[in-house]
């Protein structure tokens, strides 16, 4: 084992402070990349969580509020009123993905997808990998969805909500000939819904970009980790080169003067450049090099 190890006594205190320099700063940044990364994936969570909070809280709002309202008026407005059914007040999906397209101009990186079975509008038909997730929640009889995908050769973050019929559905998604005039008038279906109360038949979604997001958080991770092995490695560096200036270097020079001495160059004085445990060891050498010096001025 001795032969592995360095003879210099310089080398023996600063290998292990370098190492343990470098893997601390390894280890912290490393510690502060993952971080970073969990940190943005958790924002992007929250945000997703916000919008869904926000469409379920727009639905419940049609439901609860605005659909009787807009009921209400109509039954009492017959004769003045052509509409039975207004879709931009009493259809909480249409309200709700209305008002998530303004906010997506804003946040485009945000899209909401509002997708069902045998839906009205066939743009909101569900996509291979939206059907797996309704599909999912079906058979394990779960509420929510939360996970990452790929669509089109692109990862999304996902969170998705399921969408369970309820009677106030029933109006609109059960037969073509139970259905307002308005609905058909404008997107003319050529089938019956067929939607059943309780039963999931879609789900809410809200996506992002997993990517992007990702890529980024990496980038802001790798940065800020390397920075930190950076003042780690600063810091040890730091800490070696002191050793060296004021510990190893001195003791260098006193072996270099022993030396000397031993071959009887006794005339040069040895300089005392400190007060502490190394300048002692100085001031004892020199007085050993007067004492040397008189015993051999009185040999001559």
């Amino acid at each position: 084992m001795r032969r592995f190890l360095p003879k210099s006594i310089r080398w023996k205190i600063s290998l292990p402070i370098l190492l343990f320099g470098a893997i601390a700063g390894f280890a912290t940044g490393i510690y502060t990349y993952k971080t970073e990364v969990d940190k943005a994936v958790y924002t992007t969570e929250e945000k997703v969580n916000a919008a869904i909070t926000f469409s379920d809280s727009s639905r419940e709002y049609v439901r609860k509020t605005l659909r009787p309202l807009i009921f209400d008026f109509l039954a009492r407005a017959k004769g003045c009123v052509q509409e039975d059914f207004i879709l931009e007040a009493q259809s909480s999906s249409f309200f709700t993905a209305s008002i998530f397209n303004m906010v997506n101009e804003k946040m485009p990186d945000f899209q909401l997808r509002q997708v069902a079975y045998n839906p009205i509008n066939p743009k909101n038909n569900p996509k291979p990998e939206e059907a797996k997730i309704i599909n999912f929640m079906k058979a394990t009889n779960q509420k929510e969805y939360v996970g990452v995908i790929e669509m089109n050769g692109q990862r999304y973050f996902v969170h998705a909500f399921g969408k369970v019929a309820e009677a106030g559905c029933m109006q609109c998604h059960s037969t073509r000939e139970a259905m307002p005039k308005s609905l058909v008038a404008k997107y003319n279906p050529q089938y019956d819904p067929n939607w059943k109360v309780g039963e999931l038949v879609g789900a809410v979604m809200v996506s992002v970009p997993f990517e992007a997001i990702l890529l980024r958080a990496q980038l802001n991770g790798l940065i800020r980790g390397l920075a930190v092995f950076s003042i780690f490695l600063a810091i040890t560096l730091f800490i070696v080169v002191a050793l060296d200036r004021l510990v190893f270097k001195p003791v260098e020079e006193l072996q270099r003067r022993a030396e000397e001495i031993a071959k009887g160059n006794v005339d040069e004085p040895i300089e005392v450049k400190s007060e502490d445990e190394i300048g002692k060891l100085a001031e004892s050498f020199e007085r050993m090099r007067v004492s040397i010096k008189k015993v051999m001025d009185l040999l001559k």
